[in-house]
């Protein structure tokens, strides 16, 4: 199933910004039941808008220095790009999975990227 949404996605945020990880904690809530659809779909389209610019600080950094394990690196960013591609399936159950990965995939690199910046200083 295709999203019909013609929103655009939304203006990332700094990275570990709150908003970032509030929409994470979101996505990643423990629930007895799933979350509304349209709920889902929304946070979808906010994890893309966070996703795309640290996959985009992953390139440079693999392009900056080649050598420093850029092959977990590379497969990282194979992963995400995926993940952007990818739309949220075929139902509610498959979409909540979606947005999950999505979460996973913007903690790991938001982690990654601010452990770098941090250790650069």
């Amino acid at each position: 199933m295709v999203t019909t949404r013609t929103a655009p996605p939304p203006t990332a945020v700094g990275s570990g910004s709150d908003q970032l990880q509030a929409d994470i904690a979101a996505a990643l809530r423990s629930r007895t039941t799933l979350p509304p659809y349209d709920e889902v779909l929304e946070l979808i389209d906010t994890l893309k808008g966070h996703l795309a610019p640290l996959v985009e600080q992953a390139k440079e950094h693999v392009n900056e220095q080649p050598r420093s394990g850029s092959g977990a690196w590379r497969q990282a960013i194979a992963g995400a790009e995926f993940q952007l591609r990818a739309g949220p399936g075929n139902g509610l159950v498959s979409a909540t999975h979606r947005l999950q990965g999505l979460a996973r995939c913007v903690l790991h690199f938001d982690r990654r990227l601010n452990r770098k910046t941090a250790d650069d200083r």
